[in-house]
Parts: C-alpha cells; structure tokens; sequence
C-alpha cells in the first residue's frame, strides 16, 4: 500500500507533466523512458479476443427488491498473455461484473471488504440516497460489510461503480476496482436498439506494466501522465469478432489518470452517438470524433454492414496528440435484417436558466505554494460544507479552468447525485453529442462551462470533484450539503 505522499506525488501527475514541453510528454507517453518500462514485457496490439464482463445475478430478491454480494479481494488476472497481474477486484475480476437494473426497481448490494485497506464504493452517475454513495466517513474496514441501496429512479443509462476512499481513490480504481452498472427501462425497449450480444459494454482504461506482469503507477518526475498500454474489458488492445450488422458499444473512459481520448474509426467512418453519461439523446448524432474523458460514457452505434467479410477496423484514439490502437473489430459473418437505426430515441427536458434562482462560481486550479488542487482557493476537508443546494432548486454552475499557459491542465468536473446539462462553453452551445444528460464534463485551461441542474429526490451530504482521480485525491474536491 502506498504511503499517502506517494499517492499525493501520484495525484499531481498531471501538473507534474504538464510542465514538460509536449514533445517530452508524447515520448513519455509511448516509450516510458525508465528502467522498469524498458524491461516492461513487449505487449502485441490485437493478441487476445476481448472479453465481456459477467453480468452478476442477484442471490435473492423479496418484494421486488433485487439483493446482491459482492467480495472485493486480491487475485490473479491474465491481462497480458502468459503473465499474472495482481489485481484488486470486485469478485476477483478486473473489470468487476456487471450490474443490470431496471428502471423504479430497487437493488440491494452487500459488499464485502477483503482487501488489505479500507474500501468505498460509489455508484457513478447513480440517484442514491447520501448513505449508498460512498463518501467520507463511509469507508469499509478490511473484514467488513456495508450495504448500498440504489433505487434505480432514474431513466435507461451506462453508469459504473468504482473505489472512492479520499487520497486513494486513483490507487485504488488503478489497482482493478472498477465495474458497469447498466439501467433500462420501458422508452428505450421500445427504439428497437441492438441488444443481447450485440450491446456491448467497452471500459477502456490505460495501464503500465513491470517484466512480471504487475501493475506500475506512472512516474511523474518524468512526465508520464497515464500508462502507455490500452486496456480494453480487462485485456491489452485486444481484437472482437463481429458479423454485418448495427452494434451498440457503451464506451467509459474507466481511467485513473489522465487520460483524455479522442476516439475515431480506422475506417475514416462515423460512429452515432446515442447516449452520455446521464441517458439517451433525443436523436442520433453521427461523429467522426468522440471525445471521452475519464469517468464520461458514451453509448455509440457502428455499422458493420458496409464491411465486406474479412475486413479488420480499427478504434484508434489520440491523448494529448499521442496515437493509440484500442480495439480492432474483425468483420467475420454476414447479417442480415438488423435493426434500423432510429432517428428519434428519448425527448430531453430542457431545463430553463430563467428558472435559476442561485448562480455559483468554481475555479479549479493547482496551488503551487501548497501543492495542492483546490477549488475556489480551498483543497478538500471532509468536515467543512462548501455549499448547500436546496431540494427542488435550479442552479446554474460556473465552472473555470483556472490553469496558467505555464501549466496548462485540464480537469473533468463531476457532481455526485445530480446530472446536469450544459448550457454554453466559453458563451458557445455545446457539441450536439453532449447536449443530453451528463454528470461529468472536461474544463480545459482558461475555459469556462456553465451547467445547469436541478436538485431532486435526495437530500444530505454529496460531492463534488474533479474526476482526474489523482486531482481529487490531491484535494480538488468539496462538499455541498442538499437541505430539505
């Protein structure tokens, strides 16, 4: 287990690298250059099939309640071929399995901790009580149990559940403890979208690698700001098979550093976007770029159909200007009669900003006096309220990049319980494919994102943070208290 300082020297990855030229950063990023990487075993793109993550069944279910057990535990993965990593898993897996809720029908999850620290489990996205969600104070002792209730009152979407124990949390999700938790519902049964096998779930992590397998964290006195291997379900840009027709691909950037994609099609194609973090969009959006911070989720649909048999493409990505190969899709089967794709899926209300009765402000920034990333000149401190939402409210958030040229870094903002939509970037609408439902967003330095939200359901404490993990546990991060 890393000392705190060492997990803080880890949290401040990002401004240790972002004060590196970028030609220094891109070499960092392909070809680590310390002993440990240049003995890192050779890892060859497309060498394994990918997996898809076990969808757990609850162990019992009493008036309509679905109840589930999940051990958290050390153990052993082949991620790269012929090699055991040791991984920190729910159940022992890397990814954990998946949770598959219906919509107004409530889950119970007992978890278990048998790891060798303490544990705290957030769901992602999730509308949950302030008890389930995870935060400070919270934690599960090695040895113990906590019970999580979510009550699923919220539309069809792609959330996940990942470790949130403060100043290890990038330590944590970076050793394995990540998982999908997917809701459905009625409107989204009836857009006819691909399902069973071919709705798949995509978590995309990065990751280093020692000669033996195990997991190295990044070095940040040399500008390494994520791993240099793609990680895709839990194995090394590995390769899927799949016939001549629509697949949907629920894409999260499930990374515990900083590692910024932009997606694209080896093919040069576009992909329709469907949905983001909070549910589905109103209509398709075809995009030929995919912009995916960590913790943000994208459910995409790629046609297959126009591939003859035989062909291999593609899903390249570039962070920071660095190229990446994370999966390549091998066309191996012709299909015939899959579904259309629709060209209107769910309606959106749009929150009206004239309904705003409280406008706040956040700027997000690294101290460098402190060492510290703070939000509005304050790192966190789980006893202090920062702010306190009222039930029912309409606010509109500022949220600035306070970053200077000299040290331009870029944070992902996300509020716990509430999603939100945004308003503007800079005083410009948002893309069409963020114009939905999200809970998380990218700030770049210098820029300013207003958001809008409304607070419903569930009073008491929550968070806010930037979900570059590492910033977080470096102390961007706050508590709003939602009174009643």
């Amino acid at each position: 287990m890393p000392k705190r300082r060492d997990v803080l020297k880890f949290g401040l990855l990002a401004g240790a690298a972002a004060a590196l030229p970028v030609e220094r950063l891109t070499s960092a990023f392909a070809q680590p250059a310390t002993a440990a990487a240049s003995a890192a075993p050779t890892i060859k793109l497309f060498e394994t099939q990918l997996v898809v993550p076990p969808v757990l069944k609850p162990t019992h279910t009493i008036a309509g309640t679905d109840y589930y057990d999940i051990t958290m535990r050390v153990a052993q993965q082949e991620i790269i071929p012929d090699l055991e990593t040791t991984i920190w898993g729910y159940n022992g897996i890397f990814p954990g399995p998946t949770i598959r809720a219906r919509r107004n029908r409530p889950i119970v999850i007992r978890q278990h901790n048998k790891l060798p620290s303490e544990a705290a489990v957030h769901l992602h996205g999730g509308n949950v009580p302030s008890s389930s969600d995870g935060l400070p104070g919270q934690e599960i002792a090695p040895g113990k149990d906590r019970h999580y209730l979510y009550p699923n009152r919220q539309q069809a979407t792609t959330l996940w559940y990942h470790d949130h124990v403060h100043h290890h949390e990038a330590f944590n999700t970076y050793q394995g403890l990540t998982g999908l938790y997917l809701i459905t519902d009625p409107a989204e049964d009836k857009l006819g979208l691909p399902s069973g096998k071919y709705d798949v779930p995509l978590v995309i992590q990065d990751r280093s690698f020692n000669a033996d397998g195990s997991f190295r964290l990044p070095d940040p006195n040399l500008g390494e700001f994520a791993g240099e291997v793609a990680v895709i379900n839990g194995r090394p840009s590995p390769r899927f098979t799949v016939e001549q027709r629509r697949y949907r691909f629920r894409l999260l950037n499930g990374s515990s550093a900083d590692c910024l994609h932009e997606l694209t099609l080896g093919s040069g194609d576009t992909m329709h976007v469907i949905g983001t973090d909070g549910g589905l969009l109103a209509v398709p959006v075809a995009v030929s770029k995919l912009p995916l911070a960590p913790s943000e989720r994208a459910e995409v649909i790629v046609d297959f159909s126009k591939y003859p048999v035989g062909s291999q493409i593609v899903l390249n990505s570039s962070v920071f200007g660095t190229p990446m190969q994370l999966l390549r899709f091998d066309v191996v089967k012709s299909h015939s009669g899959h579904p259309k794709l629709p060209s209107k899926l769910v309606p959106i209300q749009r929150l009206k900003e004239s309904q705003a009765k409280v406008h706040r402000d956040f700027q997000l920034n690294l101290d460098k006096a402190r060492g510290e990333m703070v939000i509005n000149g304050k790192s966190f401190d789980p006893d202090r309220i920062d702010i306190r939402p009222k039930l029912g409210s309409t606010e509109v958030w500022t949220i600035f990049n306070g970053e200077t040229p000299d040290l331009p870094i870029p944070h992902v903002f996300h509020t716990h319980l509430v999603r939100f939509q945004i308003l503007d970037r800079d005083g410009n609408p948002p893309a069409p494919f963020e114009s939905g439902w999200k809970d998380s967003v990218t700030v770049m330095p210098g820029e300013r994102v207003r958001i809008i939200m409304r607070f419903a359901d569930h009073p008491g404490r929550f968070l806010y943070h930037c979900h570059l993990l590492g910033h977080a546990d470096a102390g961007m991060m706050a508590t709003m208290f939602v009174t009643p």
